[in-house]
């Protein structure tokens, strides 16, 4: 992989989803199809802002491509965001769009049990849209791109974008959107099943998979494996790493917060079993409900968990 442009100099510039993210957490046992006593917040979320956000509390300088309403959720993420260290000049306003929404219900664990996610305006960020943005996409340290965006947009951006791409696969559902990007990725973070629904696998453990992805063209692979850790694959090999033991607060977000570690340790030129260790801490903190930072991921890193 070519180097990097200074990162002091040159932004990381995500484009994806961000979207108000309702999230209701049993207190007891879940009862289906009944009212269950628990906590509902409201947060901001979305795999492309989340990614954002964790890349500026890891601090770096980041900007976000995303579609918001002209609604009060478009406004409280925007501030959010700002508030988060993330520049948003490059927010776009589709007519009549509505903000994002995702609704989640996690057990009393923090394991999510359903979601149901809201991304229409999504489509909106179509390449005619973001053809104006390349001249200032092209003047990125690095592109991160979410499967919220439509296929053609993905196919479009892989093609025009002259810097490194990374990319997640958000679903299995979505997944498949980055196919055509795969030859062009600096790096990707899917899940297993998410990793079988880009090459086609219907079977395969951790290795099988990371070996498929790097023969399509991924230069690094960081395989969430959720509890069991991750699998990482590059040009020097792959190894399989196991989570940092931590409480678990909530586990939403956990695999943005993964991402946007693994890139740290990419543009940082760190190796990538390195980046995957840093990736699996930035994941321990967020569950436990711990602010992620550099120093907070070399902690982790030395203590051997999350207190």
């Amino acid at each position: 992989m070519r180097p990097l442009p200074p990162v002091s100099v040159k932004p990381i510039t995500v484009i994806g989803g961000a979207n108000v993210d309702l999230c209701g957490s049993a207190a007891g046992p879940v009862i289906p199809k009944d009212s269950n006593p628990g906590r509902v917040r409201m947060t901001a979320g979305g795999v492309g802002r989340n990614i954002a956000e964790s890349l500026a509390r890891l601090g770096l300088p980041v900007r976000l491509l995303c579609a918001l309403g002209r609604d009060e959720q478009g406004a409280f993420l925007d501030r959010q965001c700002r508030q988060a260290g993330i520049d948003m000049s490059m927010t776009l306003y589709p007519a009549g769009g509505r903000t994002s929404c995702y609704l989640c219900l996690n057990d009393r664990d923090g394991d999510l049990l359903l979601a149901v996610s809201d991304m229409e305006i999504c489509r909106s960020l179509t390449p005619r849209v973001l053809e104006t943005a390349l001249p200032l996409l092209n003047d990125s340290a690095l592109c991160v791109l979410d499967a919220n965006l439509p296929q053609e947009t993905i196919e479009y951006l892989a093609r025009k974008l002259t810097v490194p791409l990374a990319a997640d696969p958000v679903s299995v559902a979505k997944a498949p959107r980055l196919g055509p990007a795969l030859p062009r990725l600096a790096a990707l973070k899917p899940n297993l099943p998410e990793a079988r629904a880009l090459t086609g696998l219907a079977e395969g453990d951790a290795p099988t998979a990371a070996q498929a992805l790097h023969r399509m063209g991924v230069e690094r692979v960081f395989l969430s494996l959720g509890a069991q850790g991750a699998y990482y694959l590059d040009r020097e090999g792959g190894a399989a790493l196991p989570c940092l033991p931590g409480p678990v607060a909530d586990t939403t977000g956990c695999g943005d917060a993964f991402l946007a570690a693994a890139l740290d340790g990419l543009v940082r030129g760190l190796p990538g079993r390195q980046s995957a260790r840093c990736a699996l801490a930035a994941a321990a903190l967020r569950a436990a409900g711990r602010p992620v930072s550099r120093e907070a991921i070399g902690q982790a890193i030395k203590d051997g968990g999350v207190a």
